[in-house]
């Protein structure tokens, strides 16, 4: 009985430890990705767009884009698009921590009023914009193939305000929930 007993605990112990061998030899190490492509897919049902490419430039630096759409109403269309230059303080780019700085442009339609007070779309504004953003990024299962990432930040709208400009604000808060895939 007892040798049936260590025969078994033997036989248990090698698959365990064939099937560890194999999983770890499959596992893609997360440093080996060149990019990611991420997606905020809370925000399509808000009639909102966003999304981030980043690829990697340096062991602790990513270079990419972003851009972003909403609709507000039926007259006003907010875009955006920005350049991103991301630091990776833990020195594995693409994963962890990062801070983040961005240039880019901001376009919304404006919106007037006719006679009968009726709000009818007037010419687009579109102004330069700067901003800064911290987040955290995983990338994770077996292939290193699914990212996740949070973060917040902060863009300043470059030049003029009044009220006939639909951007009429000098700081716009930002946020990324995004997911996405690693190449």
């Amino acid at each position: 009985m007892s040798s049936r007993l260590t025969v078994t605990a033997i036989a248990l112990l090698t698959t365990t430890s064939l099937q560890a061998q194999v999983a770890a030899k499959t596992k893609v190490d997360p440093a080996t990705r060149k990019g990611v492509v991420t997606l905020n897919p809370f925000a399509i049902f808000a009639e909102y767009f966003a999304g981030d490419v980043e690829v990697k430039a340096s062991p602790s630096v990513t270079l990419g884009a972003g851009a972003s759409w909403a609709g507000i109403d039926d007259f006003n269309r907010y875009r955006a698009l920005e350049a991103k230059a991301r630091y990776y303080p833990g020195e594995k780019a693409l994963q962890g921590f990062s801070v983040a700085a961005t240039a880019g442009f901001a376009s919304a339609r404006e919106v007037n009023f006719d006679f009968n007070g009726q709000r009818t779309a007037g010419g687009r504004t579109t102004r330069p914009t700067i901003g800064t953003e911290l987040s955290y990024q995983w990338i994770i299962g077996p292939s290193s193939r699914f990212v996740a990432v949070t973060g917040l930040g902060l863009k300043r709208l470059l030049g003029t305000e009044g009220n006939s400009d639909p951007i009429n604000v000098p700081l716009l808060p930002t946020a990324r929930i995004n997911i996405g895939f690693a190449f």
